[in-house]
């Protein structure tokens, strides 16, 4: 046995409901196995769909199909199971009740089924099945736009239309033929009688055959793809015949049209299908005389005009309504408008109040630069002040240092007094300040000082002074000392000066005995011996000296 279900309203079993009424049913399942699901939810559904085809196109070619479709209505809820689990359960056997409720907008169309589309509402239960395709069953119901024609006084304006027309007759033309329609109200809503009069004059020499009352819904369809196109259909709802009227004579039709149940007019035209009726009369000469036709709007609402103190009574008070909604509607405005102002003015001052702290953030940041530099510059103003105070004496580029700490010391020379064995008298020398020297921490070599300017000359010419004369270094030379040297030349490193010194002296006078060999690979040396009692030979002595060159000394 399969699945059964029966879905039925509350309270309505014929299913129809005004827009913005609340829709309540009950939805009673049957099942006699246990099933393998996963879910079960009730959706309340509506649209309106619009589909033709084109002529002059292939019917497989995109432009043939001209199509619309718009959403009103969709509301799902689950019963059993849950949208956000997809796993699967077993639902044992048995019968099961589940209520539902929605409340419908206001703003729903009527429902409406026409040759090119449809306006459509149902309701829908779906049994999503494991490892299947869903068990879906339908009820449709049939929601009506309301349109009262008490709320506005328009709908009891009475309608008539009035029209002549002349016909020709052996090329003169005959007199007028007159004729008049006139019904009580404009608005009339399903299940009431259209009462009209219908008046015609016929001056003419034709005789009219027939006259015809009809009553005709025109329906338009609204597609937006593949492009924005129009399409028209027109029903005949009710239809009211007479006989002739004689030339030179008048008579008067009374009658009336029912009105079955059909869809109200389309006063708001949010849909792109709308319904529009019109009563249209049509006189028939004989001969071969064109028709006379005459066609007048009319208005079908929901709800009929009542007549009395009943209805003059109902329609004042929906008019207090409509101006209780409007005043509520226009205090709720104000209040939007006031909200909307306070919302304004709160972010002004947000704004405001941003913009005043960043500009004391840039203040206090501008204060603390100044104060950072004029804290700076003191300092720096204070290390050059005991610089100047506490300048350190230079002697034999000797410096007081540190071992356990790098420091940046500044010392200037202070002027010392010439010997009697050194230069001509100096001058006074006045103390200047020695740009500042890095000093490294190394117990085992001497620090590397890196003057970053040269000193005076004063300065160089005072330090000068402490190192002993090249020239008494030149003239002390002698061969014992240069044998020792050749002799200790692969142990000994090469004499260079402790600490850089600049200093400016006169280039000392070599002696012409001194001769230089430019040989890259012997070094001859010629001295003058002043022992007299040394034999007057030659001889040639020859040393090892580093790299395998050889160097040779001739004694005479």
């Amino acid at each position: 046995m399969p699945i059964e279900c029966l879905i039925s309203f509350d309270n309505n079993p014929q299913g129809v409901y005004y827009a913005g009424q609340e829709l309540s049913g009950v939805v009673d399942l049957s099942v006699d196995a246990t099933k393998r699901i996963k879910g079960i939810h009730v959706t309340v559904s509506g649209y309106a769909k619009i589909r033709w085809i084109k002529k002059g196109y292939p019917r497989d070619s995109e432009r043939a199909m001209c199509r619309a479709y718009r959403s009103y209505l969709s509301s799902r809820s689950y019963v059993l199971g849950s949208c956000a689990n997809n796993s699967s359960f077993d639902w044992p056997a048995g019968e099961y009740s589940y209520t539902f409720h929605v409340i419908l907008p206001d703003n729903l169309p009527t429902s409406f089924d026409g040759k090119y589309g449809q306006i459509h509402y149902e309701i829908i239960t779906t049994i999503e099945r494991a490892a299947r395709h869903p068990k879906v069953f339908k009820l449709p119901f049939t929601v009506i736009q309301p349109l009262d024609l008490n709320a506005d006084a328009i709908y009891r304006v009475p309608l008539e239309i009035l029209d002549r027309k002349r016909f020709w007759s052996f090329c003169c033309p005959t007199g007028p033929l007159t004729v008049k329609f006139s019904t009580p109200y404009c608005g009339y809503a399903p299940g009431q009688k259209i009462h009209f009069v219908l008046y015609i004059n016929n001056e003419s020499s034709i005789d009219i055959t027939e006259c015809e009352v009809k009553l005709k819904q025109e329906v338009s369809y609204e597609s937006h793809d593949p492009q924005h196109e129009y399409r028209y259909d027109k029903h005949l709802i009710a239809a009211k015949q007479f006989g002739n009227v004689l030339r030179w004579s008048r008579k008067v039709y009374r009658g009336y049209l029912d009105l079955p149940s059909i869809p109200p007019t389309s006063v708001k035209p949010t849909c792109p299908i709308s319904v529009n009726y019109s009563i249209k009369i049509i006189v028939n000469p004989t001969e071969f005389h064109w028709k006379l036709k005459l066609k007048i709007p009319l208005t079908i609402g929901s709800i009929p005009i009542m007549d009395g103190p009943e209805a003059l009574l109902r329609f004042n008070r929906q008019q207090q309504q409509h101006q209780v909604v409007s005043q509520n509607l226009q205090m709720s405005t104000q209040q939007r408008q006031r909200v909307r102002d306070r919302d304004r003015d709160r972010d002004r001052d947000r704004d405001r109040d941003r913009d005043r702290d960043m500009h004391l953030d840039r203040e206090r940041d501008r204060d603390r630069d100044r104060t950072s530099a004029s804290v700076q510059h003191r300092r720096i103003s204070s290390i050059n002040n005991n610089n100047n105070n506490n300048h350190g004496r230079l002697v034999g580029g000797l410096l007081p240092t540190n071992s356990n700490t790098n420091m940046i010391v500044s010392a200037s020379p202070t002027p010392t007094s010439s010997t009697p064995s050194s230069t001509p008298t100096t001058a006074a020398l006045r103390p200047t300040a020695m740009p500042a020297i890095l000093v490294t921490s190394d117990s085992d070599n001497p620090p590397d000082y890196i003057p970053m300017m040269p000193p005076s000359y004063e300065d160089a010419m005072a330090l000068s002074e402490k190192f002993s004369d090249d020239t008494e270094f030149l003239t002390n030379v002698s061969m014992s000392s240069i044998l020792s040297a050749q002799a200790d030349v692969t142990t000994s490193e090469p004499f260079k000066p402790r600490y850089p010194v600049y200093y400016d002296y006169e280039t000392p006078t070599i002696p012409p005995e001194t001769l230089y060999d430019e040989s890259s690979s012997r070094l001859r040396l010629t001295l003058s011996c002043q022992d007299s009692a040394a034999p007057e030979t030659d001889e040639e002595v020859t040393t090892n000296t580093r790299g395998g060159e050889s160097l040779t000394c001739e004694k005479k």
